[in-house]
Formats: C-alpha cells, sequence, structure tokens
C-alpha cells in the first residue's frame, strides 16, 4: 500500500526537514568554539522536553517523586502512590467489576478522563490496556508497571503534545527504572487491614552486574511477585450489613434471595414476597415487599501478579552504547460475584398448575388488589442454588525496547525501536443464558416438568444447569513504534548563552483486536453487556524544540510538532512556554500550547451492548419516586464511527516558584484547559430528559408496553418503564477546566535533636465546565462527587539520623450528593452536601543495620469512617477502597546485599 499524504503535510515535512540538516550543519561550527568544560556538567533529560538541562524546575510545572518518597509512602502498587497525591485522580483502581475494564488501573490528572493523560516508562509510550473504560477510553494499565521497579516518577502537569503528540492533552506521567546498578538487593513488603482480611504480600530481588565506566557493560534484572487477598464485607462492621442507610448511603440488602419477591404487572400492586424468606420481610425503597438478606461478599478481587524485568547497556566507546530493555508481566483477577439471576421480563401464568401461585396475596383483605389466575408477573428471584459467579481476568504485557544511543559530533542521538502488546482474558462461569433460563422460568410457572420453579427452596441441578454457560471475552492491545531523534544544549550562543535544540522522528502502529463473547454479543447474557472491536492505524510524526536564552534571566521554549494519522489526517500543535528568573529565590514561569487526542480505535471501531445508571423523571414524578429510588439501569447500544475528528484544546498556565532561604520553597501554578470537538455518545440521561421535547430523541429510547392499571393508579404515568437506547459516539462536547497547584515545603533543625519536615500540597479546582450536545455553551459542573473543589495532603516529618516518623493526611473537599449538580434531582437531595473526607497515615523510616532499610507504617491510622452518595445516579461510597475497610497496617523492608 503507497501512503499518500496531503500536500501541506509534505510542505511541512520538507521544511522541518531543511531546517533540521541546516541546523545541524550550523552547529558543527559552533560546536568547534564549544566549552569543553560544559562536558562536565551533569545534565538530565526532563520529562515535557527533549533537550537535556541542568536545573529541574523550568517553565513548565512538574512534579518528582523519588525513590526514598515512594518507599516512605507505604504504597505496595503504582497506584496506590499516585492515590496520595492531590493532583492526581484514580480514575479505575482495579477492584471494579461494574466497567468492562475490569482488573486494572488507571490514573487522570486536572480532573479530566485517564485517557488525557499520558503515560510513559523511560520516555515511551506503553501499549494500551486491551479491554476500554466505559467501551471508549483507551487507557495504559498501571497494574502492568512494579512498583518496586521504579526509580523515580516525573508528573507533568501541563499539556504536551508539541512534545509527545496525542494523549498529553491534561499532562504525562513519566515512570523511569534504574540504570547502571551494581550489586543484589531484596525487598519484600506485607501488609494486611486490622480486621485480617485484604492481605498483600510483594517480594521483589533486583541484581545488577558491570560498570559501564569501568567494564563497558552493565545488566539489571528485577524479578516481582504480588499477591493481595480480597476485602470481605462480613469482616467490617460499617459494610457488614449492606444497609447503609445509618451512614448516609442506601438500603442495599439483597432481596432476591430465599426466596425473592414477585410483581403483578396486570394489578399494578406492589410486590408480594414469595413465601419462604429466610431474610427479613421488608419494604424496599420502591415500596415493594421484598425479602430482605445479608450475604457476605468480595469487595475487591484477589490479585496475584509475576513480573520479570531486564536492562543491557553495552558501550561501544566513551560516548555510544547499544541499548536493551525488555519486560514481561501477568496480571490475574480473580473476582467472586452474586449468583446468576433471570432477566425482568413479564411472564404468563394463564393455565398455570403450578400450587405455589395459589400462595400469593388474592386481594381477599383488601390491601392490595391481588394476584388473579391469569396475571402476568414479573420474577425477582437469583438462582443461588447454584453458588457465586467466578471471573478470572488474566493481562498478559510484553514489552522490548533496542536500539543505540551515543553523540554525532556535539549531538546527542538516539534511534529505537519499541514493540509492546497486551494480551487479555475474562472467563466467567454460570452464566445465565437468557433465552434458556425465561423459557426455563416461565415453564416453572406454569408448572411444567423440568422448568425452574421460583417457588421451590432448592432447584435440582437439572432444572438450572442448562441454562448457565461460561463466557470468554478476548483482547489483543499493539504498538510498535521506531524513533531517530538528536538534541543539543548548546547549538549555538546567543547573547553570550546557549541555544539548546532538539529533533525527531517517529512512525508508530496501534492495532486492537478485542473479541467478545458469542453469547454475550448476541444480547443473550442476563443483565451483562459486551463490546468488540477490530481497528489498526499507523501514525508518522516529526517534532522540533528550541531552548532560547532571551536573556540572562529568561528561558523561552519554543516546540512544534507535526502528526499524521492513517484514519482521521493530520494534527499540528505548537507550544510556547517562558521562566524569567529575576534572582535566585524567585522564577516566574508561564506556557501556551495546543493538544490533541486522536479518537481511540474503539470510539472508531466498537460495537457495545451495555447498561447505564439514569433517572426516569417522566415515571418518577408520577409514581412518587425520590433519590435513589427513580434510578434505572437501561442497556444501551454503542457504535463507533469512523468519521470522527480528533479532540483539540488550548492549554494555558502561568505560576511562581519562590525560595526566600534554602530550606523554605513554594510553587503556586494556575492552568486552564479548553478543549472542543470532545467525543462521546449522546449524553443518555439528557435524551432521556428531552424525549418529547428534541426531534428524533424519542426514537433513541426503548420502553416496555404501557401498563393501564399502574397508569389508572398514578395520574400522570403515560410511559411504560424504560428497556434500553441507543447512543452513537459524536464529536459533540467542550470541556473547559482550570484550576491552581500549590506546593510548600519547608524544613529546620530543632537543636541537636534533627530536623522537622513539612510539606503542604494542594490542588484547588476553580472551573469544570462541560457540554453534552453540538452547539450548547458548556455549563458548570464542579462540586459533585466526580468533581470536587479541591484536595491537600500535609505531611509533617521529624528526621533524627537514619530515622523518620511521618504523619501524613490526605483531604478531599466536601461535595453536593450528586455526580453532576445539573442533573435533576430534588434539591434537598442534591443539596445536603457529603462532608469532606480526611484519612491519617503514619509511617516510620529506619536503618536497624547498615544495609537494611525498614518501612513501618499505618494508612487511615484513625480508622476514618465511610462516605457516602445516595443519589438516583451515584449510591455508594465515594472514597477510595483502600479507606473505606478502615486501619491498614504495613511493613516494608529492604536489604543490600554485599
Amino acid at each position: 500500500m503507497i501512503f499518500q499524504e496531503k500536500k501541506s503535510v509534505h510542505a511541512v515535512k520538507i521544511a522541518l526537514s531543511v531546517m533540521a540538516g541546516t541546523i545541524f550543519i550550523a552547529s558543527q561550527v559552533q560546536a568547534q568554539q564549544a566549552d569543553v568544560a560544559n562536558d562536565k556538567i551533569q545534565r538530565v533529560v526532563v520529562t515535557g522536553s527533549n533537550i537535556s538541562r541542568v536545573d529541574m524546575e523550568g517553565p513548565t510545572p512538574i512534579e518528582v517523586v523519588k525513590r526514598a518518597d515512594i518507599a516512605k509512602s507505604g504504597a505496595s502498587t503504582v497506584i496506590e502512590l499516585l492515590s496520595k497525591l492531590p493532583s492526581i485522580s484514580v480514575a479505575l483502581d482495579g477492584n471494579a467489576t461494574s466497567t468492562f475494564a475490569k482488573g486494572a488501573s488507571s490514573a487522570a490528572l486536572r480532573g479530566l478522563d485517564s485517557k488525557y493523560t499520558l503515560i510513559l516508562l523511560n520516555g515511551r509510550r506503553l501499549a494500551n490496556y486491551g479491554f476500554a473504560n466505559g467501551a471508549e477510553s483507551s487507557f495504559v494499565d498501571l497494574n502492568s508497571l512494579p512498583l518496586s521497579a521504579i526509580e523515580s516518577v516525573e508528573i507533568l502537569r501541563d499539556g504536551a503534545s508539541a512534545i509527545y503528540g496525542s494523549d498529553a492533552v491534561a499532562g504525562v506521567i513519566n515512570f523511569k527504572t534504574r540504570t547502571n546498578y551494581q550489586g543484589i538487593e531484596g525487598t519484600a513488603n506485607i501488609g494486611a487491614n486490622q480486621q485480617g482480611d485484604g492481605q498483600t504480600g510483594n517480594v521483589t530481588l533486583t541484581s545488577g552486574w558491570g560498570d559501564l565506566e569501568k567494564d563497558g557493560r552493565n545488566l539489571l534484572l528485577t524479578l516481582d511477585l504480588y499477591r493481595r487477598n480480597p476485602l470481605v464485607s462480613d469482616k467490617h462492621s460499617n459494610l457488614a450489613a449492606h444497609d447503609f442507610r445509618q451512614f448516609g448511603g442506601s438500603d442495599n440488602r439483597k432481596t432476591t434471595e430465599y426466596m425473592g419477591w414477585i410483581r403483578n404487572q396486570s394489578s399494578g400492586d406492589k410486590g408480594y414476597v414469595i413465601p419462604g424468606c429466610r431474610g427479613t420481610v421488608g419494604v424496599s425503597s420502591t415500596g415493594d415487599n421484598v425479602c430482605f438478606t445479608n450475604p457476605s461478599t468480595h469487595l475487591t478481587p484477589k490479585q496475584e501478579r509475576a513480573g520479570i524485568s531486564t536492562i543491557f547497556t553495552q558501550r561501544l566507546n566513551s560516548s555510544d552504547e547499544l541499548f536493551l530493555e525488555a519486560a514481561y508481566t501477568q496480571n490475574s483477577s480473580t473476582f467472586i460475584g452474586n449468583s446468576p439471576s433471570f432477566s425482568s421480563a413479564n411472564y404468563r401464568t394463564a393455565g398455570s398448575t403450578n400450587p405455589g401461585l395459589a400462595t400469593l396475596p388474592d386481594g381477599s383483605d383488601g390491601s392490595v388488589n391481588g394476584f388473579m389466575p391469569g396475571d402476568l408477573v414479573q420474577v425477582f428471584r437469583s438462582v443461588y442454588e447454584a453458588g457465586n459467579r467466578t471471573s478470572k481476568l488474566t493481562s498478559k504485557t510484553a514489552r522490548l525496547v533496542g536500539g543505540w544511543r551515543g553523540t554525532l559530533g556535539k549531538w546527542d542521538s538516539e534511534g529505537a525501536i519499541s514493540l509492546n502488546q497486551n494480551k487479555l482474558s475474562d472467563d466467567a462461569d454460570k452464566q445465565t443464558l437468557l433465552d434458556k433460563s425465561t423459557a426455563a422460568l416461565q415453564a416453572g410457572l406454569l408448572g411444567k416438568a423440568g422448568g425452574y420453579d421460583p417457588f421451590v427452596m432448592n432447584n435440582p441441578e437439572s432444572n438450572y444447569l442448562p441454562f448457565l454457560t461460561t463466557t470468554s471475552h478476548r483482547s489483543t492491545s499493539k504498538l510498535s513504534s521506531a524513533e531517530w531523534k538528536m538534541s543539543t544544549p548548546e547549538l549555538f550562543t546567543l547573547a553570550g548563552e546557549s541555544v539548546g535544540f532538539a529533533w525527531g522522528l517517529q512512525g508508530s502502529h496501534e492495532s486492537i483486536d478485542d473479541v467478545a463473547d458469542p453469547q454475550m454479543k448476541a444480547g443473550n447474557i442476563v443483565n451483562f453487556g459486551a463490546t468488540s472491536s477490530k481497528a489498526s492505524r499507523t501514525v508518522y510524526s516529526m517534532y522540533g524544540e528550541l531552548n532560547v536564552p532571551i536573556a540572562k534571566q529568561v528561558e523561552m521554549q519554543l516546540a512544534l510538532r507535526g502528526d499524521h494519522y492513517s484514519d482521521f489526517g493530520n494534527s499540528y500543535n505548537p507550544k510556547v512556554a517562558l521562566a524569567w528568573r529575576p534572582n535566585q529565590q524567585v522564577m516566574l514561569r508561564g506556557s501556551a500550547t495546543t493538544s490533541f487526542k486522536a479518537p481511540t480505535l474503539p470510539q472508531i471501531a466498537s460495537t457495545t451492548t451495555a447498561y447505564d445508571t439514569v433517572a426516569d423523571w417522566a415515571r418518577c414524578g408520577p409514581l412518587g419516586y425520590k433519590g435513589v429510588q427513580c434510578s434505572y439501569s437501561p442497556k444501551v447500544y454503542l457504535s463507533g464511527n469512523p468519521d470522527l475528528k480528533a479532540e483539540k484544546a488550548n492549554n494555558f498556565s502561568l505560576g511562581i516558584v519562590l525560595q526566600p532561604i534554602k530550606n523554605l520553597s513554594a510553587s503556586l501554578d494556575w492552568y486552564s484547559v479548553r478543549q472542543k470537538d470532545t467525543i462521546q455518545t449522546l449524553d443518555a440521561q439528557y435524551v432521556l430528559d428531552h424525549e418529547d421535547t428534541i426531534p428524533g430523541f424519542a426514537a433513541l429510547i426503548g420502553r416496555d408496553p404501557r401498563n393501564p392499571a399502574l397508569e389508572a393508579a398514578n395520574p400522570g404515568l403515560n410511559k411504560g418503564r424504560i428497556k434500553d437506547m441507543k447512543l452513537p459516539f459524536q464529536n459533540v462536547g467542550k470541556t473547559n477546566v482550570s484550576g491552581l497547584d500549590l506546593d510548600v515545603k519547608y524544613q529546620f533543625k530543632v537543636g541537636e535533636y534533627g530536623t522537622v519536615k513539612l510539606r503542604e500540597s494542594n490542588s484547588y479546582n476553580l472551573k469544570y465546565e462541560q457540554s453534552i450536545v453540538p452547539g450548547s455553551e458548556p455549563t458548570d459542573r464542579l462540586d459533585g462527587v466526580d468533581h470536587p473543589k479541591w484536595s491537600n495532603t500535609l505531611r509533617i516529618g521529624f528526621e533524627r539520623n537514619d530515622t523518620e516518623v511521618a504523619l501524613t493526611a490526605r483531604t478531599r473537599s466536601s461535595t453536593k450528593n450528586i455526580d453532576d449538580p445539573t442533573k435533576q434531582q430534588d434539591a434537598a437531595i442534591t443539596n445536603k452536601r457529603i462532608g469532606a473526607y480526611t484519612a491519617w497515615d503514619m509511617n516510620i523510616h529506619f536503618k536497624p543495620v547498615k544495609d537494611l532499610d525498614m518501612s513501618f507504617g499505618v494508612n487511615n491510622m484513625f480508622d476514618k469512617g465511610t462516605v457516602y452518595s445516595n443519589s438516583a445516579y451515584v449510591d455508594t461510597y465515594v472514597n477510595s477502597m483502600n479507606d473505606i475497610v478502615g486501619r491498614y497496617i504495613y511493613l516494608n523492608a529492604r536489604y543490600k546485599f554485599k
């Protein structure tokens, strides 16, 4: 296939190539005049630039978490570490089951989705997780990165598409591993919740052979093993009962076990309890009579990980070297779910010989209309005889990078090829076949032999095994790339200062092959959706970057990148950033750039059946439902769109860095991100709210037939129960976010006793506006549980010799009791605020002997309780799973063998 491009693209590539060649020749002249002593200055490449520099602080804000900080954090995984930083929000923590991307972890910046944060390992991209979150959001699974192998984490809180291309809209998180390490080091981490569940164990062995400076080669090998046992509800008093009303939540006890309940669709009555309830008979939030039971549940999956990684470096001469990076990680997550269930279809009773129907209320006491032979019914009962469902997700991630780096004249040069793959399988047993289970339950209600009888406490296996099956979901995500780049910090001098320059070429190919289980794809699995997609693209890129000293105290970064995508076309992104240092104590900085997000491959090519949470106020109003009573979960059909355009954004930042005295530093940065053409499905709640007012919306909504008896009892009710919705992907929206990041560090000595260290980090959101339909202006959506106004981390430490004791307070602001304040809901429920949440962590770091470092700590040491939302859209706890179960105790040890 011959690749063809627009003339404008070709012209830009030629211009950039000529510019690069001209600069290369000019640099050789300047190189003859360069001061050789400058070669001895240690320079590093900092995330957000391709030019090595002496100072870490530059025109854009970068947060660096070093290995010592990682050890003192008490985190055993990458996502646990990032969750402790106020500038980062956790999108997935590996525990969620109600997502297509279960088992994975992802993080995000600026309150935007994780797909807008670029994840790098040693400055290079990784393959996306094979399952997309929400069936459309592609991201890198952070569980594939063993924390013990990470030397440092650099977090760039600024748009960086001019440097890295797509995805870097909100910023970049770059994980760096060790280099040129000699010796053998072992680490062991153990921990558990104070109740004894959720035990975590992690063992790592790192070994390095050879010294690059002395031997000309180095081999670094890391082996990592990790295991975490499930958290179980009955171990924790605030979760065991599943009735969370005392904590501000809802009554979430099960109502479909031992024995369940029936609703008469013909009479419109509230539900009837099936005789034989082995729980507590009560009234649900919707007014139905149900059988409440309280079985123990697994709150998190069992997680196991094994990984091996190696880095080999071979010196060719004093400046050139070959390098090879290879890694393989296998993660498995085992989820224990609920028992199988039936669909909520309407079932016939006409002509039934089942004696159980005679046990239902007949209306003789006048309290209900009562069940009459021949009425249509809904049955809410699980197949508890079969036991709980088990789903095992296995993720296999492989990475291979090889290349050369060295110098050509005065140019630091590097060429590399990178191959990445993530392969997933999700196998789930005891899944309910819709057609066979519906037929079996219908036969049981009619009293036919071999049918599933809902009035019998325990049906024989022969009555339910035929409609249970095992499903299998598979996906493979690949990314391969080749890159050549060159840079010099001293291209030429301008007013006596060096001008740095970098340029590079990249080519990459990414693909996804997501294959849904055939029964799921056909919609034949009860209460489970399916997603599948098969697509690929090729990307060619060229970029250039200048670091220009406008004056002795003023540094300017100029960057330009052009990307050509084989599917949607071109994107060009410039950046300008300035840093002014009027003196050694003050630096002012600012930046302006454009950024973009290419459509994800699932957004282009996926076919998805899922479930969404909406409030159907057209029905709830006449029925008198409020809050969680009005929560529905209709099936939604999502379809990819090959005509999608790239999302675009304008990024701005202004900041100041102060260091008035040696041991006191502070930074304050303002940021703004203004997106347009954001890709999303039509918002389900918006479509439902405007079903009768916007032409075409009613055709997107499927409803059950209207119920005359129910409508007669509830004047104003004129719609059937919502069943499904059709929501295509479109370039529909705009998003505007802005905020402030504050970071203050101070330390002082207390005589001869030691040193006190203080750090205050705060991320304050000034604006989160979003539009969800084409042509509409963004509306304010800040101050809901999805977008709190601020988060804060305060660390207080005391260090003496090799021992440090530290307390860390992690706080999340109070919010309204709703995910999105623009949604409809009773004002009394919405405005009942959810209180701010603060958890205190304690860590003691010490060295009992020379080569042994140890940390003992307690997360959530004061056992802070649970914070709940009980809105129609979010009916669960809103703090992280790591905190919801209370006090967690851990011990970490690292020993370096001689």
